[in-house]
């Protein structure tokens, strides 16, 4: 479980965007053009990053919707309804050419609406979880789920069905899937979506960071992302995991405030 950092210099407040109460977080200086905006990861929110959000000027960080203390939306949104979700809540607070930073599913986010909009001056991608390879091993396991999901509707195997499910998940790397409670369905529109060809259709300055043990999102897939991403720039920070900002702060901090600066 992630411990919530105390957020000391940042201004708390409340918004309403698309029917939803959001709550985000601006500095004192917060001026709406250029601001840094940040997109948590998921089961996250905005305060995990506030150690460094707190180091920098012009910033804005939201618990996006359905986590925090943001409200869930009605209905299972897909990375698509998110992006257009954060284009009505930049115009809402007159957020122009931020730069962007997104941390593992708000990287995903994040790539998605510099795919679609061109107002971004510069995006920082940090363990971004948007590449999906098919592999053989979750091929052979999705047959099997299938098949004994239709096994275990027979009487007396509801409790096989969810041993399945959560078998299944925990196979191919989304144990977040068991854990997702409220948000299951949204994980599971989200979790098999492949942003490649997203990544593709972007042009601004990209910088991408990437623990070097990362099990989440591992560093080949963010060797892959800089191939995608013309003349984005990869850097790897040695030892650290998934939540690269928590494992070595110093060396995240060196390569991230010189990034927002370039």
């Amino acid at each position: 479980m992630l411990q919530l950092q105390d957020v000391n210099m940042l201004e708390k407040k409340t918004i309403i965007v698309d029917n939803l109460s959001i709550r985000y977080y601006q500095s004192a200086d917060f001026a709406g053009s250029g601001a840094l905006a940040f997109l948590h990861g998921w089961g996250s929110q905005a305060a995990h990053f506030s150690r460094t959000l707190e180091k920098c000027q012009n910033v804005i960080a939201l618990d996006l919707p359905g986590f925090g203390e943001s409200q869930m939306p009605s209905t299972a949104w897909s990375i698509g309804n998110y992006a257009s979700f954060l284009k009505h809540f930049f115009e809402k607070l007159h957020v122009g050419h931020p730069i962007l930073v997104g941390h593992s599913f708000g990287g995903n986010i994040a790539i998605k609406y510099c795919a679609e909009h061109t107002d971004v001056q510069k995006l920082i991608l940090i363990g971004s979880a948007g590449i999906r390879r098919k592999t053989v091993k979750k091929l052979l396991y999705l047959i099997l789920a299938k098949a004994l999901k239709v096994v275990s509707f027979l009487p007396g195997f509801s409790q096989l069905r969810e041993r399945v499910r959560k078998s299944f998940y925990t196979a191919i790397g989304s144990e977040d899937y068991i854990q997702a409670g409220a948000l299951t369905e949204i994980y599971r529109k989200n979790i098999g979506e492949d942003l490649q060809g997203d990544m593709e259709k972007i042009k601004i300055p990209t910088t991408l960071i990437w623990g070097e043990n990362d099990d989440v999102a591992p560093l080949s897939d963010g060797q892959l992302t800089e191939s995608l991403i013309k003349g984005s720039e990869l850097f790897i920070i040695s030892g650290a995991g998934h939540y690269v900002f928590f494992d070595n702060p110093a060396d995240f901090e060196k390569i991230f405030l010189v990034a927002i600066k370039s």
